[in-house]
């Protein structure tokens, strides 16, 4: 028999239990390595994440196409991934975010 669980003024989607953000090693974009991490966390904090992203590293593209896949960017959000090409980027957000 299911019990009936008390819901509280929180809104839930969901993903509340499920955030983890985790390095996955490197990866090529256009013949270059990036560190990749892996998030697994809720739309607002993607955005959120990206919007630091921006803010911290500048735009990975142009200001008018932020994230646009071009050779030789400093960051790129791609495949629910974010790819970082120093590694002192990736730990920097790591620092912030995990």
């Amino acid at each position: 028999m299911l019990k009936k669980r008390q819901l509280t003024n929180k809104a839930h989607s969901g993903w509340e239990d499920i955030r983890s953000i985790k390095y996955k090693g490197v990866g090529h974009a256009y013949g270059i390595e990036y560190h990749q991490v892996f998030p697994i966390v809720q739309m607002g904090e993607w955005n959120e994440m990206l919007a630091w992203c921006v803010d911290t590293f500048g735009y990975s593209s142009t200001e008018d196409k932020p994230g646009v896949w071009s050779p030789d960017q400093r960051w790129y959000a791609n495949s629910n991934m974010l790819w970082f090409k120093d590694i002192k980027d990736c730990e920097w957000f790591l620092l912030r975010w995990q």
